[in-house]
């Protein structure tokens, strides 16, 4: 991702120019920036769009055990990201 020019880096950017509390969204923003692009994808339609693992599969080409691993291990990475800022 190019930090200049991608939502990502302008999310990132707008929010370092905020109040000192950004830095929890920061560090969330980076978790999920840091997980493969199917993990992402998979979590995000699992847990903003209430996809069920099955629907996800179907989009990533995959079988819903796998989809449903992506997304265990998306939070898995996630919460240990939020554990080690304490």
């Amino acid at each position: 991702m190019d930090p200049k020019t991608s939502t990502y880096g302008r999310l990132r950017s707008a929010l370092t120019t905020r109040h000192a509390g950004d830095v929890l969204w920061l560090d969330l923003i980076d978790a999920i920036a840091a997980l493969p692009t199917d993990a992402r994808l998979a979590l995000l339609l699992a847990d903003v769009f209430d996809a069920s693992p099955e629907d996800i599969a179907m989009l990533l080409h995959r079988n819903p055990d796998a989809c449903r691993r992506l997304i265990d291990d998306a939070h898995a990475q996630i919460h240990a990201a939020a554990s080690s800022r304490k």
